[in-house]
């Protein structure tokens, strides 16, 4: 997460720096909050961090041309509806939750680092550019 973070924060663009302070501060959030002792019942905490998370990547869907950013929310929103499902129905398996929550959060920091890359290659190929 820190290095993922600290690389887009490096090589991207105002886009990669605001989803890098959102990522850091959201993963910060996450483990201080997160019940670590009761994984039965909804972690009421780190939905509302996720929801704050995709709050700021649907902002940046509308207001950013990155492409990357689309994907990345779309599985922010399964991490969301991943809560969503546990609250709903409690007779959802711990290990099926946490092992949901893992995959997207995964899957949004993959794209994120992929988005981070692509950018940092276009901004070098315009400095090389003549």
């Amino acid at each position: 997460m820190f290095a993922v973070s600290a690389y887009a924060w490096w090589r991207g663009g105002w886009v990669e720096r605001v989803v890098a302070v959102t990522n850091i501060m959201a993963w910060i959030a996450t483990s201080a909050f997160q019940d670590r002792t009761n994984w039965v019942d909804p972690q009421w905490a780190v939905f509302a961090v996720d929801v704050v998370f995709l709050g700021v990547l649907l902002v940046l869907v509308v207001k950013s041309t990155r492409t990357w950013i689309m994907p990345a929310a779309a599985f922010q929103l399964l991490l969301v509806v991943t809560h969503a499902a546990i609250i709903a129905d409690p007779g959802v398996r711990a290990r099926a939750y946490i092992t949901a929550l893992i995959l997207w959060s995964y899957l949004v920091l993959i794209t994120f680092a992929v988005g981070a890359h692509l950018h940092a290659r276009v901004a070098a190929r315009r400095l090389v550019r003549p």
